[in-house]
């Protein structure tokens, strides 16, 4: 904001919802009497460029056209953009003496001595000076004779007369340069406009009937209002020794806006006038109060009657015609007359750009009209002041809220702590403990943080009444821009970047392990899946086991590779998004005064600090507790009862079969081939004598209870040996065995030799001997 911001980025004067323009009604008739009347007939001025807050020499005659003498008075000096426009108003004006919106009044004024009938007085070297703030531009100069209304004559519209030649208002040199940190631009604006627009709309229900005042009916009028709301009140106030001059009802009625008094407001200002008359800008400021306590009509005779007085310019110089036209058009929309009240809102608002009252006036009577849209723009424009000139005509599209005018190049990038990642998940299941530790650590943070934004609250309410309701303002806009920080342009783009790599975790942690709706497949599932089918049938107890840890060791393993990537890039995000967010944050916090208000702002970035990094830590706590809930099957080994499991005959099968079972007994023999059925195996033998004493054999065993089938072939042999002594046999080969899924159990040679020596035996071999191919001793078959 330039420095026309800087004149008039506050508003002491009038309450930001007060908004209107000055009235105009029918000319007031001319009286037949013979009297005075006063003209001026020639103005000059000495140049034709001058920069606001110089001054302007103008020379001017003023002839007393009239019948009668006149007596003593004022010239004043104004600038118009509109001669004509602005004679018209004037001639119509009911107000005395006449006026006209458009004009700027020159400060200074020319005293002109009594003038007898058609006698002329010239007024040579004046100065008048161009007030600061007025909008730079082309103006004519418009001398208006008798400007304080003190003469009485027949024609009160026709006292000014333009100068010959036009003056070019400029800017202060290197003004543009100039900025100030307003109140206003600090505050966010609401996505839409629409509670703002309904509110508006009250004003178009509640209009009061049209009454005329004078300044004295009005002034009785408004002090039997504050008699009945208040009982004595106006008394007690005069009594307090709160309104004793006119610059100490002035203040008090400050503080009474301020603190939510509008009645006290009202009836100190309506002192500062009786105490001071001349000053306008009292019953200006009367006026606004007296629009937003109900009470228009006698608005508008304040408003009347405060044209030409003196007046106070504000501190950051806005024209008090401006000023005044705001206050009016309330008064006017409040009595029904909208068409009045936007001309002169529009008239106010180019008079003084900044003035975003007028801007609320004009969204008041468009809303009135049923031009919603229109009224919403009017309203966005309302929500910020700018000193950039507007055009006349209604905004076509939506206003853009510009960005506040303050320092956040002071800002400090703020560390995220860091995650410890597990690098495998064996890793993983020791750190879900850790991870875990972590996030109950949080509600301790939480808790200290509340505390501490508690006692900065509680110290800034404390100490409030010693600072400015702006000073106030200015605060808690910088803490909401500050709490907002995360909506700024690269802080939004890199927290979406954030949330898109922590949502790639939960939908890799869903893949895996499931959840979320149920309805996708995952991993874990599929695997589960696959090892029943397999074991379908097994007679093996730890088959399931056996099969899901063969399949789901080597896919977690590559998954959980997956997530520790997942997690660096997550780190990596978070770190950006950060360290936009913190820099933004101190930065705004370094334009709170208040240490205790940048405390605050301190307080709120460590709590996004916290949540930030709680975004990594639960992925942690998600992924690891699943590898700890899956660890059985997908990370530890198996124990060695599943991978060496005892014999299966004598787990499954100890002994014959019971009761009933036992009856079940078959045997045949059908040459060369044997069988033998029990009700717990079968067997069958083949057998063929290839030289005598010598058998090529096959024997085939089947368990019923174990599913277990072992092939024995070879060769064997038997019979007397030459010369009777003694029996002798053998029986030797290759033998193979496999489970009830066909897979290769075990294989090796088998020798069976026994011997008959007269006298006994040797060589006492009653069992088969198994020489092993393989490391798998697996007996029962």
């Amino acid at each position: 904001m330039n420095t026309r911001a800087l004149r008039a980025a506050a508003l002491t004067t009038v309450p930001a919802a007060l908004v209107a323009a000055l009235l105009v009604s029918p000319p007031a008739t001319a009286q037949a009497a013979a009297k005075a009347n006063l003209k001026v007939t020639k103005a000059t001025v000495d140049k034709t460029t001058v920069v606001e807050g110089d001054e302007l020499t103008v020379t001017h005659t003023v002839q007393n056209r009239g019948r009668r003498k006149a007596g003593a008075s004022t010239t004043r000096v104004y600038l118009t953009t509109d001669v004509a426009g602005s004679l018209a108003e004037r001639r119509a004006s009911h107000t005395d003496p006449r006026s006209s919106v458009t004009d700027l009044r020159l400060d200074g004024a020319a005293s002109i001595k009594s003038l007898a009938p058609g006698a002329k007085r010239t007024s040579r070297s004046i100065t008048f000076t161009v007030p600061v703030g007025l909008p730079a531009g082309d103006y004519k100069v418009l001398v208006c004779a008798d400007d304080h209304g003190k003469v009485k004559e027949s024609d009160e519209g026709d006292n000014c007369t333009a100068a010959t030649k036009p003056v070019t208002i400029t800017e202060v040199p290197g003004s543009e340069d100039l900025s100030l940190q307003t109140f206003a631009d600090t505050f966010s604006w609401p996505d839409d406009e629409s509670s703002a627009l309904q509110f508006v709309k009250i004003f178009c229900k509640s209009t009061y009937p049209v009454k005329s005042y004078s300044l004295t009916t009005a002034l009785k009028s408004t002090q039997a209002f504050l008699e009945d709301k208040a009982p004595g009140g106006i008394e007690q106030l005069r009594s307090s020794g709160l309104v004793d001059t006119a610059e100490e009802a002035q203040n008090t009625a400050a503080a009474a806006v301020t603190g939510g008094s509008p009645g006290l407001a009202l009836a100190a200002l309506l002192e500062a006038y009786r105490l001071q008359p001349s000053r306008g800008t009292h019953l200006v400021n009367a006026a606004a109060i007296a629009t937003s306590v109900g009470l228009p009509n006698q608005a508008l005779a304040f408003l009347d009657a405060a044209v030409g007085k003196d007046f106070l310019r504000t501190p950051l110089g806005i024209p008090h015609e401006a000023t005044a036209a705001v206050v009016r058009g309330q008064a006017l929309v409040m009595t029904g007359r909208l068409d009045a009240a936007e001309r002169l809102f529009t008239s106010a608002k180019q008079l003084a750009p900044i003035l975003s009252e007028a801007d609320a006036g004009l969204a008041t009577v468009a809303a009135c009209k049923g031009k919603d849209a229109i009224a919403a723009r009017y309203i966005r424009r309302s929500r910020q002041r700018s000193d950039e000139e507007v055009p006349k005509t209604p905004p076509t599209e939506e206003p853009v809220r510009p960005d506040p005018e303050i320092d956040i190049t002071r800002g400090e990038e703020v560390p995220l702590r860091q995650l410890p990642l597990a690098q495998t998940p064996s890793q993983g299941v020791d750190m879900y403990e850790v991870y875990d530790g972590i996030a109950q650590g949080f509600f301790g943070e939480i808790d200290a943080n509340n505390k501490e934004y508690d006692r900065i609250r509680q110290h800034l309410r404390d100490t409030d009444d010693a600072r400015t309701p702006a000073e106030i303002d200015r605060r808690e806009g910088l803490l909401t821009l500050l709490y907002r920080a995360g909506e700024e342009g690269e802080v939004e783009t890199a927290y979406d970047a954030l949330v898109k790599q922590i949502d790639k975790l939960v939908e890799h942690n869903e893949e895996f392990f499931g959840g979320g709706t149920g309805e996708a497949p995952y991993t874990y599932g599929t695997l589960q899946d696959r090892a029943f089918a397999t074991c379908e049938g097994s007679q093996d107890p730890n088959c399931f086991d056996k099969e899901i840890h063969r399949t789901c060791v080597p896919a977690l393993t590559s998954a959980h590779n997956e997530w520790v990537s997942l997690m660096r890039q997550a780190q990596t995000k978070a770190n950006t998004y950060f360290r936009l967010l913190s820099k933004r944050m101190t930065g705004v916090a370094a334009n709170l005064l208040d240490e205790e208000a940048q405390r605050l702002g301190l307080v709120q970035v460590e709590a996004l600090e916290r949540s930030t990094y709680a975004f990594l830590v639960q992925q942690g706590q998600h992924w690891t507790l699943n590898e700890k809930v899956h660890r059985d099957h997908c990370v530890d080994d198996l124990p060695p009862e599943i991978l060496n499991p005892p014999a299966d005959v004598t787990a499954a099968s100890p002994g014959l079969c019971e009761g009933p079972l036992k009856a079940i007994k078959v045997k045949a023999t059908l040459g060369p081939t044997s069988l033998s059925v029990n009700c717990e195996k079968i067997e069958q033998g083949f057998s063929q004598e290839i030289i005598p004493l010598l058998h090529v054999f096959v024997d085939v065993k089947f368990d019923f209870r174990t599913g277990n089938v072992s092939v024995w072939a070879g060769v064997k042999g038997g019979g007397k040996l030459p010369g009777g002594i003694a029996d002798a046999s053998f029986k030797s080969g290759i033998y193979v065995k496999v489970d009830q899924r066909g897979d290769l159990v075990d294989t090796g040679w088998r020798v069976g030799p026994t011997a008959n020596v007269a006298g006994g035996k040797f060589g006492a071999f009653k069992d088969e001997i198994d020489l092993s191919f393989t490391s798998s001793l697996t007996p029962g078959y």
